[in-house]
């Protein structure tokens, strides 16, 4: 181990959980969505790991989809949700297809697209109910008839996302409506994009929303996106990353001593302690202060005290033959024993998301 903090990317289970899509979605194209780091598992090897298995890769932005044709990736890239506009050329030239949710972006990249003599491929995002970018349905028409005016552009696809596809269905039934006036008010104008809505929830759970491209977020990574998603699949999803470190000290205490910053937690007997080297900045919230659980020798060890920027505490009272040097899982399977990114998010009030993604990206990430 380079450091004494590592995250282990599984490739078998990103492989697997890929197979279980392609089992759902049949000829559907997968879409893998890498943004943020690839969900916090890394970028880089998560891309170089699926680049075979998947149709399409998505980012968040620009940068990150440049990020991946410098690591060779060659499958087309879709920028899901923003950019500068005096760095679409660069865009263009590396073949990456751009959101488009207003008319100041297609004149700005149907101008690059003419000088650098090409065609730009955009897709159209329609919001349907999320209230977050994209077109209002009420302008679709307009904006449509305005932008297929415009010289040097392909509009390449068009999508959506839903709001609350596990959660409200008739909400859901209203967007993807939403959704299917827009695809007509195009294909009635001769434009046959690609059409994508589903993510990784509503690839299992809403009926007819698969289109021609599922965008696989969560679900890549082994993480379920709802229990509801969980209950309704008929397969097992694996999870990719684990996390885990290794005592730096331990050290021995009488009862009625006190614990970390704050004094918020008194030792209830003799105690022996291992000192952990991650903290907040690494991403481990501190809201586990008193209350997170670690994996040492197969064993669950409570953390005591609050969580400090750069170390933990945790009790080894109850772990024979502990020593400087062995192994704490954070996140991860040990013995029988397993500490889940739901298990996390629930003690901290959050999802399951937030906990991985939140992985500060200087901790090492491994491929296995």
């Amino acid at each position: 181990m380079k450091s004494f903090s590592e995250v282990s990317i599984s490739k078998v289970n990103l492989l697997h959980n890929l197979k279980q899509f392609r089992k759902i979605v049949g000829r559907t194209q997968i879409m893998a969505v890498v943004k943020s780091n690839a969900y916090g598992h890394g970028v880089d090897l998560v891309s170089e790991a699926i680049k075979d298995s998947v149709d399409w890769f998505a980012t968040v932005n620009l940068d990150e989809a440049l990020h991946l044709r410098k690591l060779g990736i060659k499958k087309p890239i879709l920028v899901l949700s923003y950019y500068d506009l005096n760095s679409v050329s660069e865009a263009i030239k590396q073949n990456i297809s751009l959101v488009v949710y207003d008319l100041k972006q297609t004149q700005s990249i149907s101008k690059a697209a003419k000088k650098l003599k090409t065609i730009a491929n955009i897709h159209l995002k329609v919001d349907t109910g999320t209230s977050r970018l994209g077109i209002n349905p009420v302008q679709v028409a307009l904006f449509i008839h305005k932008i297929l005016n415009l010289p040097n552009l392909k509009i390449q696809g068009v999508f959506s996302h839903f709001a609350a596809s596990e959660e409200d269905i008739e909400f859901t039934k209203k967007q993807n409506h939403l959704f299917n006036s827009a695809i007509e008010e195009l294909e009635w104008r001769g434009v046959h994009p690609i059409k994508h809505i589903a993510c990784t929830a509503a690839g299992i759970v809403v009926p007819n929303s698969q289109h021609d491209l599922v965008r696989l977020g969560i679900g890549l990574y082994g993480l379920w996106p709802s229990l509801e998603a969980k209950k309704r699949a008929k397969f097992e999803l694996k999870p990719v990353l684990s996390w885990h470190t290794r005592i730096i000290q331990i050290k021995s205490f009488s009862k009625g001593s006190y614990v970390g910053y704050g004094m918020t937690y008194q030792t209830k007997r003799e105690t022996k302690l291992a000192v952990l080297p991650v903290g907040y900045f690494d991403g481990y919230d501190r809201k586990l202060s008193n209350s997170g659980e670690v994996l040492i020798a197969g064993k669950r060890c409570k953390l005591l005290g609050r969580v400090c920027m750069n170390l933990i505490m945790v009790d080894v009272t109850d772990v024979k033959k502990v020593k400087v040097g062995d192994e704490a899982i954070l996140i991860g399977r040990q013995g029988k024993e397993e500490i889940t990114a739901d298990e996390l998010a629930k003690k901290i009030g959050t999802i399951n998301y937030e906990v991985v993604a939140r992985i500060n990206s200087l901790v090492e990430r491994v491929l296995r």
